[in-house]
């Protein structure tokens, strides 16, 4: 089926998700070429147990050598959180009214604008250093890989692709984003997906990962640019973009790739259980000093490669005629099912086709009092520091990953068109296992996130049913 942006905006009208081409609704022609791509990812595997890739992140090393040399040498009164989570706008008529005319006429308070303009590229543990008086140790004080592949140099082929493939429920949400997003080519999806584990490795997304927000710069998360605040009409968890507290400083572009992976990444471990998220952008108040292209350059590769077919609808909030000319830019750079899921709103009655009121921001005349971050405290990430339990945890995973690898290769070789037949249940219970092998090793190979630090995960790091509002 083709999606069509008249589409999406019919789902969320009617509060019909469409199920075709989604895991667990896939036509006989579409479950054979996922197996198909099962085989060659198979036989890939086989043939490439110990293939390494050389790590080549340009974030890492950057932000461990040339964060410090950012910061500015003078005297910066810290905010209080309480202080600086305020919300950030205010209408200038009445938030009824507002609401009513659907207007999204506002200006900047104070502190925000003090936080962007500082210029100052403080992490969270510099920060909680700094206020400490002392260092506080959030982290261990090396990072390995894995016990199996333990040099930091280089990372392992197969062990990245069954880190990200195992981060959804049932690795065939990872895998089938790629070929909805090569328009179901078998051939065309291997080579995306090859092409993306490459990048993981070599940006060495699992120590990102391990890092958390640790080694983010504490404004950046102060401000709440990229945020999980709720979930949309059709259930899908809801992000709210504020890109227009991007700082002026993420012309040093490393500073916010890095924030921008992080997030993406805790989003879509805490997610595992969906398919889609849905984005709120908010771009009022748009200008090209907070907007660089090459940001939103990246933010649109990530979407439309990295993280491909993870979207059910991206929405544009803007108020500005400038934006017309940016947009202009970037376009070309979409590719047909993003673009489908692009839309504009210009009123509040816009944003509310597709978000409840409930869950709309209460900065922007909706209900959702969205809390923005704790600081970490010095046993937040205790577990990391249990190299015992990691060492059998990622043993008990190895071993789930070789069971679910052996059930998809006899389910692909077997494959008659049936969508219930004991291989096909065999290979699903063996999902079912490697999901709670996954949940667990992530305990300790993962820091933990802000969500976490506001409750709004379980033990188990997955994202708790948003309350009604």
């Amino acid at each position: 089926m083709t999606i069509t942006q008249a589409s999406v905006i019919q789902e969320y009208k009617t509060r019909t998700h469409n199920t075709d081409e989604s895991p667990g609704y896939f036509t006989t022609d579409e479950l054979q070429k996922l197996a198909n791509l099962w085989s060659l990812i198979i036989d890939y595997l086989a043939a490439n147990k110990d293939k390494q890739i050389t790590v080549n992140s340009e974030l890492l090393e950057r932000v461990k050598n040339t964060w410090p040399d950012l910061r500015q040498d003078e005297t910066i009164d810290m905010q209080d959180n309480e202080q600086v989570t305020r919300r950030a706008w205010k209408f200038t008529k009445g938030e009824s009214t507002v609401r009513k005319l659907g207007l999204l006429n506002r200006k900047p308070v104070d502190h925000e604008r003090q936080l962007l303009e500082r210029h100052v590229c403080e992490t969270t543990q510099e920060y909680v250093d700094r206020v400490s008086g002392h260092h506080v140790p959030l982290l261990p004080t090396s990072y390995f890989p894995s016990f199996k592949y333990p040099d930091n140099a280089t990372r392992n082929w197969r062990d990245v692709f069954w880190a990200i493939a195992s981060a959804k429920q049932h690795p065939d949400i990872w895998v089938h984003r790629y070929l909805r997003a090569n328009g179901w080519d078998t051939n065309k999806a291997f080579v995306c997906i090859q092409s993306v584990i490459e990048w993981r490795a070599a940006q060495a997304l699992d120590q990102i990962n391990w890092e958390g927000d640790i080694c983010l710069g504490f404004d950046e998360q102060r401000l709440g640019i990229l945020q999980l605040v709720g979930h949309d009409k059709l259930g899908f968890p809801l992000t709210y973009f504020r890109v227009r507290r991007i700082m002026p400083r993420a012309n040093q572009s490393f500073v916010f790739k890095r924030y921008l992976i992080h997030q993406f990444e805790t989003i879509q471990h805490i997610t595992r259980s969906h398919s889609r998220i849905t984005m709120l952008c908010d771009f009022t108040g748009f200008s090209m000093d907070n907007t660089p292209f090459n940001i939103v350059h990246f933010l649109v590769t990530l979407g439309t490669k990295h993280y491909a077919e993870s979207t059910s609808v991206l929405i544009l909030l803007v108020d500005s005629w400038l934006f017309a000319n940016f947009w202009s830019l970037i376009r070309p750079f979409l590719d047909a099912s993003l673009s489908a899921r692009i839309v504009f709103a210009k009123t509040m009655n816009d944003v509310l086709v597709f978000i409840d009121e409930s869950q709309v921001p209460e900065e922007l005349g909706g209900l959702n009092k969205i809390d923005m971050m704790k600081v970490p405290e010095v046993n937040d990430n205790c577990k990391l520091f249990d190299e015992k339990r990691r060492q059998m945890a990622e043993i008990e995973w190895r071993e789930k990953v070789e069971k679910f690898e052996e059930a998809t290769r006899i389910w692909c070789t077997r494959f008659n068109g049936d969508k219930s037949d004991t291989y096909s249940d065999v290979r699903d219970n063996a999902a079912h296992e490697l999901d709670r092998a996954e949940c667990h090793l992530g305990q300790f190979t993962r820091a933990r996130t802000q969500y976490a630090r506001l409750n709004m995960v379980d033990s188990n790091g997955q994202l708790r049913p948003f309350p009604k509002k």
